[in-house]
Order: C-alpha cells, then sequence, then structure tokens
C-alpha cells in the first residue's frame, strides 16, 4: 500500500506538471529556448564551468534546447519535477507528502518567466549531494569549495544537513570554514559579479542584480523539507492526513500560479510562440477572448491580420496605440521588436531586420546568445550578398543540435549565387527591398513603407501597412483633439 501510495503521488506529479507546461504555458519553454543557444564545443563548456554554478548552468542549458519541441521541454520539466521530487524523499525516507514541496513551490517562482530553469537543476544537484556530505566527514574540506563551484551558492543545503547530523565542533567548523570558501573563491575567480549576485547565484535569475524573494525561500524550504524526511518526521494516521496536505499543496499551488503568472506577460508570450510558428490564426482568437493592452500585443494582432487578410476590415476590432501597434520603434529588450522585425522581413526592410534582431539578441541580459535571432541575422546578410558574414553565424549554429541542419544547408547554399537567387524567400525579399540606400528614421516609417510600393508593386504588405499607419495615424490625431 504504501508503495502504490508513492507512485501515485509521483506519477501525479509529473503528469501535472507536463500538462501544466504542455498545455497551459508552452509559450514559458519557447522564451526560454530563445534567450540561449547551447554549442557542442570544449569552449562553450569551458566558458559555462569558469562561473560558479557552471555546471548547473550547462546541464540546464543542454537540457533547454530541447525546449525547441514542446512535448519534448514539457517532459524535460516534469522529470526535473519528480527527480528533485523523490531526492528529497531519499534522503531520509519520511514523509512522503512533503517531498512534493519543493517541486511545487519551483512551478509557482517559474511563472517570473527569468527565473532560469538552472535553478531547478541547482537544487536538484544539490539535493543529489546530500548522502555524500553525510558521509563525507572531513572530505567535506573540498566537498565544500567544489559544490559551490559546480552547484552555487545551493550547496549550502547539503553542508547545512551534515552539520546538524553531526552536531560536532568539527562539523560547526565547517560552517565558518563554508563562508571562508565561498568569499575567497569570490575574491579570486569571480570579483567582477556583485557579491549579492555570487552569493545567492550568478545563474538562477536572468535578470542581473535582481534578487527575487522566493530565491532564498525555495532553497530554505528544500532543506526544511530535507530535515523533517531525515528526522523519520511521520503524519499521525498517514492516509487521511496525507490526503488533506495534498489538497493543501494542490490549492497552495494554484492560488500561487494565479499570483505568479501575470495574464499580460504570459498572453504577449503566447502571442510571439504562436507567430514563431506560424500560427496566425490562432493568435487572433486568442486575441478575439482576451488581449492584453500593451503596444507588442498590438503589434503582434495587426500582424497577424495582415497574414490573413483581415488588416483594413477588423484593424479597430482589436486593442490599438496609435502607429506604434503596426511597427514598434526600436526597444532594447528581448522580446518587444520580435513581431517588428519578422514584419520588416516580410515587408522587404532586410537592414532594419538586422538591427532589430541584433538589439534583441545583444538585449539578453545574461550575456546569451540566440539561436533565433542569430539566424534571422545570417538571413539578412544572405539577402545582402554579405556571405562572410553569414557564414560566422552559420558556422556558430552548426555547433548547436536544432540549428545545425538549417546552419549546414545554408552555408551550402550560399556557396552558389544562383542557388540564393533562385530561392524563393531570399529572391522574393531582394525583389522588393529598396533599390537605393538612405538614412531610417523610424517616424518617416510610412514613407519608406510608400517607397517600396511605387518602386515594387508587388509589396503588397508594404501597401497595406501604409494604409493602416494612415488610417491609425488619424484616429490618434483625432484623439488628442478631443
Amino acid at each position: 500500500m504504501d508503495k502504490r501510495y508513492r507512485f501515485f503521488l509521483t506519477t501525479l506529479l509529473g503528469a501535472f506538471v507536463f500538462a501544466f507546461w504542455m498545455w497551459l504555458y508552452p509559450q514559458d519553454l519557447s522564451y526560454q529556448e530563445q534567450n540561449q543557444l547551447f554549442l557542442f564545443t570544449w569552449d562553450y563548456l569551458l566558458e559555462r564551468l569558469a562561473l560558479p554554478g557552471g555546471l548547473a548552468d550547462w546541464l540546464s542549458e543542454f537540457l533547454v534546447q530541447f525546449f525547441d519541441i514542446r512535448w519534448a521541454g514539457a517532459l524535460v520539466m516534469a522529470l526535473l519535477a519528480v527527480l528533485l521530487q523523490r531526492a528529497v524523499w531519499r534522503v531520509g525516507k519520511g514523509a512522503y507528502v512533503f517531498s512534493l514541496i519543493p517541486s511545487l513551490l519551483l512551478l509557482v517562482y517559474q511563472g517570473d518567466v527569468d527565473v532560469l530553469p538552472s535553478f531547478a537543476v541547482a537544487i536538484l544537484l544539490a539535493v543529489w549531494a546530500c548522502p555524500l556530505f553525510l558521509k563525507a566527514g572531513w572530505h567535506r574540506l573540498w566537498l565544500i569549495p567544489l559544490g559551490w563551484w559546480l552547484a552555487g551558492p545551493v550547496i549550502v543545503i547539503p553542508i547545512l544537513l551534515s552539520v546538524l547530523d553531526g552536531r560536532k565542533l568539527p562539523d560547526l567548523l565547517m560552517l565558518g570554514w563554508t563562508a571562508l570558501t565561498f568569499y575567497a573563491e569570490y575574491r579570486l575567480l569571480a570579483p567582477q559579479y556583485p557579491l549579492r549576485d555570487a552569493l545567492f547565484g550568478i545563474n538562477y535569475y536572468r535578470l542581473v542584480e535582481t534578487l527575487p524573494v522566493l530565491q532564498i525561500v525555495i532553497p530554505a524550504v528544500t532543506f526544511l523539507c530535507i530535515l523533517a524526511c531525515h528526522l523519520r518526521f511521520r503524519l499521525a494516521r498517514p492516509v487521511i492526513s496525507g490526503a488533506i496536505t495534498v489538497l493543501l499543496l494542490a490549492a497552495g499551488t494554484f492560488f500561487g500560479v494565479r499570483a505568479t503568472y501575470d495574464k499580460d506577460t504570459h498572453e504577449t508570450l503566447a502571442y510571439d510562440w504562436l507567430i514563431r510558428h506560424e500560427r496566425y490564426a490562432d493568435v487572433i482568437r486568442r486575441a478575439e477572448k482576451y488581449q492584453p493592452h500593451n503596444p507588442v500585443s498590438a503589434c503582434s494582432v495587426n500582424f497577424c491580420l495582415f497574414t490573413q487578410g483581415q488588416l483594413e476590415s477588423r484593424l479597430t476590432d482589436f486593442y490599438q496605440c496609435g502607429t506604434g501597434g503596426l511597427v514598434l520603434p526600436s526597444i532594447r529588450d528581448n522580446l518587444s521588436d520580435i513581431t517588428s522585425a519578422e514584419l520588416l522581413w516580410m515587408m522587404g526592410m532586410p537592414n532594419i531586420t538586422l538591427q532589430y534582431c541584433f538589439d534583441l539578441q545583444e538585449s539578453i541580459q545574461n550575456g546569451r546568445k540566440s539561436g533565433r535571432f542569430m539566424a534571422r541575422i545570417a538571413e539578412c546578410n544572405i539577402v545582402n550578398g554579405w556571405y562572410d558574414r553569414a557564414e560566422k553565424y552559420l558556422d556558430m549554429l552548426s555547433h548547436s543540435l536544432f540549428y545545425r541542419k538549417w546552419a549546414q544547408s545554408r552555408k551550402a547554399l550560399i556557396r552558389d549565387e544562383a542557388s540564393v537567387a533562385s530561392d524563393p524567400v531570399y529572391a522574393y525579399i531582394r525583389h522588393v527591398r529598396f533599390k537605393d540606400d538612405f538614412i531610417t528614421n523610424y517616424n518617416t516609417l510610412d514613407l519608406m513603407m510608400a517607397i517600396l510600393y511605387n518602386q515594387n508593386k508587388d509589396n503588397f504588405m508594404a501597401a497595406q501597412y501604409y494604409e493602416a499607419w494612415q488610417r491609425l495615424g488619424q484616429l490618434e490625431q483625432m484623439e488628442d483633439a478631443e
């Protein structure tokens, strides 16, 4: 009965986490994947291992590349949740239901899209290290600095557990040794980072010099759950108490998710995910039910209206914010300009697209590269005939898993000018793009659309966007006058 009960709870956790990412928030997985580029090179591995928590970061990015496939990403997240839950329980074999808490707390915390999966991987490594630290004795003198360098500051979980388990003077001295080694390694090997980031995790959170409360709470709660299991804490009437505890955890997770998963943010991410997979009609259907009132969502919906031939007839059916809702001015973050870059590419403005995609990639706050943005940068260079520049990006992409085949096909393509000229996408962009060079200005973007259409009547998109620009500009003037 006890084994079946444990199997049921673990299966329930895994199925819930899988369904959560598979059907409720797959856009979050896509967002994580497009903000990194895992490379199968020694240099990439050494670059990650050069910082505290480097092994957790490298393993995390290896897993995140599979988020490009929806079901694979959901499966990875479910496996991480189940492995953490089982690891917490295996440390002490205590009340099984307590081992669910860290995994569920992580799910709530991941409502913040800047939480990196490396945080979950680091905690899992730390929990796996608990039995080793409990038996290590004086070997902890080298295990502590090694653990901090590989997993990051969450390695304090097995350190504290081993100290409380021994409760002798040598064990208590390990706390001082931990503080000394942490600070020494920081000063010698990572002084370029703020001390707060080094102490609470350099690669756990995407935004630099930001420390969410849950990043401290979750390791603390994980330690308390492990301690409860390790001390053989058991519930009275385990079946009834366990059922009540599961219901309380389910309710807490439900309200926690509602509190941390901002609807506007995740809906905007959903638009981007659907556009990336060319599911334009699905964006319009979602917007008919609920649309965030921000320029990014307006830009995404208007773009999808155009692809469905509805931009002129349904423009005013959705939220608008003036001409900025058609094409956004360059905003240096890693999300806002994506749809604008996509539509400018299709309209025949590869140089502006190149600028937008470069800014998008360089705005990833933890300094990572992006396979999605890098691929578009390479294509802009191909259209312009700058094959040497394009090949530099393609060489890097060829060391990845999911961009490798595409990059190799592009490298073969650019070796033959006739092949590039006959490619349906590149040939079209070359056909409709500007014929003359001039300095661009966002405030005259409508005039640039007019030039595109006047020089090539095949550029139907430029004409439609120019008309929509004038229409929204007039409405904006009328609102200002009122």
